[in-house]
């Protein structure tokens, strides 16, 4: 078999988002499984809009539209009574065109993703791990093992650990995976739910002993989260029985679970890697970083690491960039590792911590405090606005990123979208919001959004032949003129006359500029990316 570009570890979500990002790339790759076949299990149960905007790229979100199950409502329940309902419905409204949080089950996302390969020729290669492995400059070697005790040489140039919390890869590469572990524990329980409220709806509930969640599930059953009773800690295996007992007197809720499915018990850690990169080989998903299911971020992150590494290696790996730019992955994925653990630390704290003043904090001061939030938030745009942004992931931004820059003599409204921000959506002709830059969503270039006002500059068009020239292959270029029609867009990204943008093909902006001087942005291109020779230098 051929050398391959890139070697995955793990076929999770991350894995799998990884090979689906090389393969729509159309870049060689193997990638490896030492399971049989994709997870049965429910497991992670949240897809969020970051997510589905990049499945929609792919040409895979109606499918999970389709088969997951939108939230409605989340509400507080303390000791058995409703204090709170917050409403869901529309609540990302103008911000994505998947304004909700989608339940769906990860093995029906790593089917997706699986199909989604099988499609484009490609294949996981299941019952088979990765042993041992050693880097040289000119790229890996590897050695796998497959079910039937046979092994195989591999050479390729970039390897890729998705392989899970407790990855061969990252511990080979004796990266250090940073944190604690807690001592109380929770499990993770699919089964049917007899509530005393709507089924429909998500409920986290409180009481004196505990703390539960209930999640609901497209197939009628539900997802139920709490802590494993403290008598039963250390226990090797826990079944349905054991944490079914007295469940309903330890939420002080009327509540009855029944036919189990899958359940599962977490021993919490919040860990992250002191490096996404080491030489030739990357980490992301779980094998980066772990925390508890609180939050529902884990694996969304997870698929967004391999989105946010993939266009950079592809550009690598085609000759387009340097060495610099793969450099960015860890700059910039860290920072939201770092922040999703710290976040989920603190809830996790929230909920499971026993002292008598956490418990009142829990049980009287959130209530209080949020039954005179609610209502704002319940009625207010812009406080849903902001939620949303939070918890969707489309609020993530990578403003410090090195990869993040403006010419230095550009000035800009402070409302205009930022280097590292994600590509705004904006109001058309019609009163619709859309994103600015549809293409943006379905391509896998960079994007050079030139406002020149009204009308054209013959120097401009020679600056942008020869930008082609010198990259080519790099990026689309889309011309706004001022008209009626366009005045919304000049408004949103903050250009009074002229200007530009260049959207990175994750969709977030790279660099902007409020003339039509391109020294900076040369400068900018010439420090990550590489330029072309021309023929008849190329050809010596």
């Amino acid at each position: 078999m051929e050398n391959p570009a890139v070697l995955i570890s793990g076929a999770g979500p991350s894995g799998l988002m990884m090979a689906a990002q090389l393969a729509m790339r159309k870049l060689s790759f193997r990638i490896i499984d030492e399971n049989e076949d994709h997870t049965l299990q429910s497991r992670a149960l949240v897809i969020h809009a970051r997510s589905l905007e990049i499945f929609e790229q792919m040409g895979i979100a109606e499918e999970a539209v389709r088969q997951g199950k939108k939230a409605r409502a989340v509400n507080l329940i303390s000791s058995g009574r409703r204090k709170l309902r917050f409403n869901l419905e529309g609540i990302g409204a103008g911000l994505t065109d998947f304004p909700f949080l989608l339940i769906l089950e990860q093995s029906k996302t790593e089917k997706i993703l699986n199909d989604f390969l099988e499609k484009n020729g490609n294949k996981v290669e299941r019952k088979t791990k990765l042993i041992d492995f050693s880097q040289q400059e000119q790229g890996i070697h590897a050695t796998i093992l497959r079910a039937d005790g046979t092994k195989e040489m591999i050479q390729a140039g970039w390897l890729i650990g998705a392989d899970g919390a407790r990855s061969f890869v990252r511990e080979h590469l004796n990266i250090r995976f940073e944190g604690k572990t807690y001592e109380q524990s929770l499990f993770v329980l699919d089964c049917e739910v007899n509530l005393q409220f709507p089924l429909d709806e998500m409920y986290l509930a409180f009481s004196d002993q505990t703390f539960a969640g209930f999640f609901p599930m497209a197939d009628g059953r539900c997802r139920v989260i709490s802590l494993v009773p403290p008598e039963l800690e250390g226990k090797k295996e826990l079944d349905f029985n054991d944490v079914a007992q007295d469940f309903a007197g330890r939420v002080k809720m009327d509540v009855v679970l029944a036919n189990p499915g899958w359940i599962s018990v977490y021993h919490s850690h919040h860990r992250t890697v002191t490096d996404f990169r080491k030489g030739r080989c990357f980490l992301c998903g779980d094998a980066a970083h772990i925390h508890s299911p609180v939050g529902a971020q884990g694996m969304n992150t997870g698929l967004q690491d391999a989105y946010n590494l993939a266009w950079k290696l592809a550009l690598m790996i085609r000759n387009q960039a340097k060495e610099k730019l793969l450099d960015t992955y860890h700059a910039e994925r860290i920072v939201i590792a770092r922040n999703l653990v710290k976040s989920t630390d603190r809830a996790f704290n929230l909920v499971s911590n026993k002292n008598n003043s956490a418990k009142f904090i829990r049980l009287r001061v959130l209530p209080f405090a949020l039954g005179i939030g609610v209502p704002f938030f319940n009625r207010i745009a812009f406080i849903r606005r902001l939620a949303f942004k939070a918890i969707s992931e489309i609020g993530i931004h990578y403003r410090k990123s090195p990869l993040s820059k403006q010419d230095i003599h550009s000035k800009f409204p402070k409302a205009a979208p930022k280097p590292g921000d994600r590509t705004p959506y904006i109001k058309n002709e019609k009163n619709e919001f859309k994103p600015a830059v549809k293409t943006v969503l379905s391509g896998v270039k960079f994007h050079l959004l030139l406002f020149l006002g009204d009308r054209k500059y013959a120097e401009v068009e020679d600056m942008l032949k020869g930008i082609q020239r010198d990259y080519p292959d790099l990026l689309e270029i889309q011309e706004v003129l001022l008209s009626e029609q366009t005045k919304n867009m000049y408004s949103a990204f903050g250009i009074t006359r002229c200007g530009y943008y260049l959207i990175r093909p994750d969709g977030y902006m790279a660099f902007r500029c409020n003339s039509l001087d391109f020294q900076d942005f040369m400068e900018y291109l010439n420090l990550y990316f590489i330029k072309s020779l021309p023929d008849s230098v190329a050809m010596k």
